[in-house]
């Protein structure tokens, strides 16, 4: 029951647009830098393994093999097979990763997401303040 519910996790991260499915998106997805999490399934190839190191070395995101095959990854994802995926929402990225039982990946995802919130939060306080000091000025002509 448990591995249905991830999988169907995975399922709804595909439909939010939160993931690059199979090899060549997840790579482009790293060598771009959107990649926070590269996810690759439990009976991928050797090939397709150093290439999913080289990817998450590559963007530095964790790399996890997850519990499923390239079938039930291919079956929840709408497709035949799925060996790699690159997760591209970071609290999405982390949530697989609490799911799954990837501790120290999850760690480091929680230092990434907490840095992008205080990151983001800065941008609104510079964003409120300028338009607090518009409000000040005269408007027209």
């Amino acid at each position: 029951m448990e591995k249905d519910n991830n999988l169907a996790f995975i399922g709804l991260m595909k439909r939010a647009g939160s993931l690059a499915v199979g090899g060549e998106s997840a790579y482009d997805a790293a060598r771009e830098g959107r990649a926070r999490l590269i996810a690759a399934a439990k009976d991928c190839g050797p090939n397709t393994s150093n290439q999913a190191k080289g990817a998450a070395a590559q963007c530095q995101a964790p790399l996890v093999f997850l519990p499923w095959g390239k079938e039930e990854l291919g079956a929840v994802l709408g497709m035949g097979q799925c060996a790699v995926l690159a997760v591209t929402d970071t609290g999405f990225a982390l949530a697989l990763c609490q799911k799954c039982g990837f501790g120290q990946d999850a760690q480091a995802l929680e230092a990434r997401l907490a840095r992008e919130k205080k990151r983001k939060q800065k941008k609104t306080d510079r964003a409120a303040a300028r338009k607090a000091g518009s409000d000040t000025r005269k408007g027209g002509k």
